[in-house]
């Protein structure tokens, strides 16, 4: 079993500062003796070592760790923006520690407040309620924190995101042009402030008329996406010419419901959605994608927990924003 500091100075009889800087590289800043360096370095080589992660913690009032609230896992952006930050964190000797709401506010809140125990030394989150921030003072101490991929009118803390409405008009744009002349645009939690964003920028661009829908469901699911599905075929008509999502979750229900109603997704129906995943390469339809560059949204998040950790304010209400790209995938000649 690895042996701690202690353990260490108990069994070669050098004291624990002595351990300490052998350890830590800075032996010869200590003068200490190459002799003293070799046989605790043999030691360590033979028994391993460990940090007393406890102690750590008490001497310098961190606990190395950050808390990401998730909205939903499973979601692809999400999923991918969580490995990217914990990528940022491990580089930084970082440990990072995800749960997620569901996009429920009660859950949200218990989260916070589990993390916040835990004594993380930095929030990210993508809030499903508005002013967190507010809550978390309730509670005591606010660590430092950064609201990412949505953010509600009123919060105070930075916000870091995509430019939802901007990024809504050009997909749409782009369907339009693609010779899309029926659009439906099925969107999951109207509620939550990037989906309104978003439907804000499909109006901007393709206007309110018959040819235009928007429906809506209470969740970012599969599930909804389904259920959005059977109340367009259960309206009868004609299909759409281009099926735009908010969100690779709404799509896959929609898409597998279409399948299973229609036995095959039309060849010729365009496919618009927010965010990647390999599975899109693999329909034989036009797909017009908002690609969000999670890596870059994670990194600019971390940079700012690394700043406000290091003393660096962050003026209330900043909002950062981060391009994403407009991509076409399998586009007909």
């Amino acid at each position: 079993m690895a042996k701690t500091i202690s353990e260490i100075a108990e069994d070669t009889g050098y004291s624990r500062t002595t351990i300490t800087m052998v350890l830590s590289g800075r032996a010869s800043e200590y003068r200490i003796s190459a002799r003293t360096q070799k046989i605790i370095q043999d030691y360590v080589a033979e028994h391993g070592y460990t940090i007393n992660q406890t102690a750590r913690n008490l001497k310098t009032r961190r606990s190395h760790t950050v808390g990401f609230v998730a909205p939903e896992i499973a979601n692809p952006f999400f999923a991918r923006f969580m490995a990217s930050l914990e990528a940022c964190c491990r580089a930084e000797g970082l440990v990072l520690i995800t749960t997620s709401s569901g996009e429920d506010p009660a859950l949200e809140a218990r989260a916070l407040q589990s993390l916040m125990e835990r004594g993380v030394d930095g929030l990210v989150l993508a809030p499903c309620a508005p002013r967190p921030a507010a809550a978390i003072r309730k509670r005591g101490r606010r660590p430092p924190m950064v609201l990412v991929d949505r953010h509600y009118p009123g919060d105070s803390v930075e916000a870091i995101t995509s430019d939802h409405r901007e990024n809504a008009r050009l997909l749409t744009e782009a369907v339009m042009a693609s010779g899309a002349e029926r659009m439906a645009f099925f969107c999951g939690h109207p509620d939550n402030p990037a989906i309104v964003e978003r439907i804000a920028g499909f109006r901007e661009a393709a206007g309110d008329g018959e040819n235009a829908r928007v429906l809506t469901a209470d969740d970012d699911s599969a599930a909804a996406g389904e259920t959005m599905m059977q109340a367009l075929l259960a309206g009868g008509g004609e299909l759409p010419s281009a099926l735009v999502c908010s969100s690779l979750l709404v799509l896959e229900g929609a898409l597998q419901c279409l399948k299973q109603a229609r036995s095959a997704v039309p060849p010729e129906m365009i496919i618009a959605t927010f965010d990647y995943d390999g599975f899109l390469e693999l329909l034989p339809n036009t797909v017009i994608v908002i690609r969000q560059d999670e890596a870059a949204l994670a990194r600019t998040a971390f940079r700012s927990i690394m700043a406000q950790i290091g003393g660096k304010p962050v003026a209330e209400g900043t909002r950062t924003i981060v391009d994403a790209e407009l991509v076409h995938l399998n586009a007909k000649a």
